[in-house]
């Protein structure tokens, strides 16, 4: 023991005597008293740094750990998620909370996916024999599509919010077979329908935006188009070549007459009725606790089929055909979804267009 305390006396002395003396040597003298230092305290020092190294590996994982949680948990939920939704509703509420400081801004007018219509699928008795899979396929889709219309349908009963009909729509209206007639039947094509009003609105708006966009009149189009189907039209009438005229026109039979029609088992329609609607849902999206102060809280969704024949011409300035092609009448087909936002006081707007 005495020798080892010898030995670090001498060591400290002669390192501080050697500092000193020549202060420009001191470095070089640290570090040679640095070499000759006992393998014990080298060997401490090793464990030591091994350990620092080891505490200061594992907290740089749990710090890039914690950063990655917390990245993870402020990374946004995906646009289509149900949480991305569900947050949508909750910062509606509360905007609906304060609407009364808001007192011209819509809290609910906000983007709309379109909802589940669809097109009827073709079920002909000749298929049966032919393809019974697809037979019984075509019938559940077609089965499912008008449980949705039906349930539809009173949903719209419920809020009074048929187009141009005063349905006073009770409970215990439910019992009568008479208003089953209505509820189930989307298709029909009677006057007395509680969808006529709606058909003949359908069909003047079809016309106009037609006409619009021969005219180029983008103010009409923005008035009866709204979402894709809008940007669609707008579209094709700002890229129209600069001197161009064109005409469109409706050669078959719109009038009351087509689009108000009997038809029975044994009497099928003597024409074409021009719109018909296959699918039709509704939704209560104004969801705030007072009730909106015109209209009702639903929005309606309305697939029509427009069948018509149609003649659309393109002319220069000077009155020359552009495309001979065109001139000759063509039997078009359209299925159009239109909208109803219950609490605006505008008309039905057409909002996109689906493919058979």
């Amino acid at each position: 023991m005495a020798m080892a305390k010898v030995a670090r006396v001498s060591f400290g002395s002669q390192l501080k005597k050697t500092c000193l003396l020549s202060p420009q040597r001191s470095f070089s003298a640290l570090k040679s008293a640095t070499r000759t230092a006992s393998p014990s305290s080298t060997s401490k020092a090793s464990a030591t740094s091994g350990q620092a190294s080891a505490t200061t590996s594992s907290g740089v994982s749990r710090k890039s750990a914690t950063k990655n949680e917390k990245k993870a948990k402020k990374a946004p939920p995906a646009p289509d998620s149900t949480e991305a939704h569900l947050k949508q509703i909750e910062g509606m509420m509360n905007m609906a909370n304060t609407s009364n400081l808001f007192p011209t801004m819509d809290m609910w007018g906000t983007k709309l996916v379109t909802l589940d219509i669809e097109i009827p699928r073709d079920a002909s008795l000749r298929m049966l024999f032919t393809n019974p899979g697809a037979f019984c396929h075509a019938k559940q889709h077609n089965f499912s599509n008008w449980l949705k219309n039906t349930f539809s349908m009173y949903t719209i009963a419920k809020a009074r919010a048929f187009t141009g009909v005063d349905c006073d729509f009770r409970f215990s209206h439910l019992f009568l077979p008479r208003t089953w007639r209505q509820l189930g039947n989307v298709t029909s094509h009677s006057s007395t329908s509680w969808l006529a009003p709606m058909r003949r609105t359908a069909m003047d708006n079809y016309l106009a935006i037609g006409r619009a966009m021969a005219d180029k009149d983008e103010a009409a189009l923005k008035t009866l188009t709204t979402a894709d189907y809008a940007t669609r039209v707008n579209k094709i009438v700002r890229t129209r070549k600069p001197g161009q005229v064109w005409q469109w026109n409706v050669l078959s039979d719109v009038s009351d007459k087509a689009l108000f029609q009997e038809k029975s088992l044994f009497r099928p329609l003597a024409i074409s009725p021009g719109a018909t609607i296959v699918s039709i849902r509704s939704g209560e999206v104004y969801i705030a606790k007072e009730p909106p102060k015109r209209g009702n809280r639903l929005v309606i969704h309305a697939l029509v089929k427009f069948e018509t024949t149609q003649e659309f011409e393109v002319f220069t300035k000077q009155g020359q055909p552009v495309e001979a092609q065109s001139a000759k009448p063509h039997h078009v087909v359209e299925y159009l979804v239109l909208e109803k936002v219950g609490w605006y006081d505008n008309t039905w707007q057409v909002r996109d267009q689906i493919y058979k």
